[in-house]
């Protein structure tokens, strides 16, 4: 196995600004990174499902690549997606982005109906078409789920260095998670879940919200790491119960919840609220309420 830098703790799948007419804001990308720099967040997650990498035309994608990895010098481990429907573009995209200051790619199947034993031959495909390490993508919203079994299948493979397993199902998380080693990262993806994912050995986890709001996560994970056990779940059990109270109608509609991530990065002054393509930004009413609740549980350092 290749090692590569670990990604550790809260990991930001960071969201993509756009502009009103749907390109890129690369200075707000900058502005972005230099925010999420500051912290200690422990890596990046790049042209991810949270940043709408679906909803981007390759071109755009190329764009965002660049300016990330400009925005990040490398300061912090950042794993580049390389997901699209068609693998031709997949490859070309890598041998595009080669000479960029990044770790390793990460690849979403955007193919639900293709076996385990199609997924099988494609990772390695691209494993070894790759000139950098590939990390599997897992998730049942976009993708065929994949199983412990499957991916225990590919651990030898040399430049397979990770997997992101996204899924609420505690015992195949476990059960993967057991699968770290020097030359394999095992990171999880359910914000809801981040403390006991943490409790079950995973020593990193991604989320769209920490692009937005990384300290409440920075917080909780700190607790963990102190031994606080009894201050990190009261510290998740409150984010729970933020999260809740957020409005969920453009999350109906869209099924991201990066509309309301786009409206709290814009209140920042990081970003305009734009969605790509398919999805809308928050209304009146929901902004109103995203305002309450966020004044209510004080989320934002320096607000009142």
């Amino acid at each position: 196995m290749i090692e590569t830098r670990p990604l550790l703790g809260v990991i930001p799948v960071v969201q993509t600004p756009l502009r009103e007419d749907q390109s890129i804001d690369v200075d707000a990308i900058h502005r972005h990174f230099a925010f999420l720099n500051s912290t200690e967040v422990g890596g990046y997650w790049v042209l991810g499902t949270g940043g709408e990498d679906m909803n981007l035309t390759y071109a755009k994608r190329l764009e965002v690549a660049r300016a990330a990895t400009e925005a990040n010098n490398g300061q912090k481990p950042l794993v580049l997606g390389a997901g699209f429907y068609c693998m031709e573009d997949i490859k070309n995209f890598m041998r595009e982005t080669e000479g960029l200051e990044f770790d390793a790619y990460h690849v979403m199947p955007y193919h639900p109906l293709l076996s385990l034993g199609r997924l099988d031959w494609f990772y390695r495909e691209l494993a070894d078409h790759a000139s950098k390490p590939l990390w599997l993508y897992t998730s049942a919203n976009w993708a065929r789920p994949i199983t412990p079994q499957f991916v225990a299948g590919l651990l030898e493979h040399e430049n397979i260095t990770g997997i992101k397993f996204s899924t609420q199902k505690t015992a195949d998380q476990m059960k993967v998670i057991e699968f770290a080693s020097a030359g394999f990262q095992v990171i999880t993806a359910v914000a809801k879940q981040f403390y006991a994912v943490l409790c079950m050995g995973s020593k990193a986890s991604t989320t769209s919200l920490a692009g937005a709001l990384p300290e409440v996560l920075i917080e909780l994970y700190q607790l963990f790491l102190q031994g606080k056990h009894d201050d990190a779940l009261t510290a998740q059990r409150r984010l729970n119960a933020f999260l809740g109270a957020l409005p969920k109608t453009s999350q109906d509609d869209n099924f991201l919840a990066g509309a309301v991530e786009k409206y709290i990065l814009q209140k920042r002054g990081i970003c305009e609220p734009y969605m790509t393509s398919y999805y809308r930004e928050l209304d009146e009413d929901e902004r109103r309420l995203a305002d309450k609740v966020l004044q209510d549980y004080q989320v934002i350092p320096g607000t009142r």
